[in-house]
């Protein structure tokens, strides 16, 4: 595991791009996916984030079901921050067990902080 990756899960092109510029630039290594099976399939390849960042409405495989097979999957220790769009999503987020939620449009302030604490999270338990 790196302590300073992350896995971005975003189907919005221009969003992913976002996210992980802003996050290279502050020093964080950053996989960026389209969708959950691009990133369940780099985290098979050995991929070891220290937190995904995990948008919940995306094709293929979406977040709901990505964050089902990081927990069965072997990576239940990988914390992960719910975004989304729709307030209305944050007590879905909360019901898979979300510690985090940040919702779209996300400050960059806000994305930093919220990266920073979930990744520091898994070293804490």
């Amino acid at each position: 595991m790196s302590d300073r990756s992350v896995l971005v899960v975003e189907d919005d092109p221009g969003l992913r791009e976002i996210y992980a510029d802003v996050l290279r630039d502050e020093g964080w290594s950053v996989h960026a996916a389209e969708d959950g099976l691009e990133a369940l399939n780099a985290l098979r390849r050995g991929l070891q984030p220290c937190v995904a960042l995990v948008d919940l409405r995306m094709p293929r495989m979406d977040g709901w079901t990505f964050i089902d097979e990081l927990r069965r999957g072997g990576w239940e220790t990988v914390p992960f921050i719910v975004l989304a769009a729709h307030y209305q999503l944050q007590d879905e987020a909360l019901r898979i067990g979300a510690r985090w939620w940040l919702q779209k449009p996300v400050g960059i302030d806000r994305l930093l902080a919220t990266v920073a604490e979930a990744c520091a999270s898994r070293h804490d338990a």
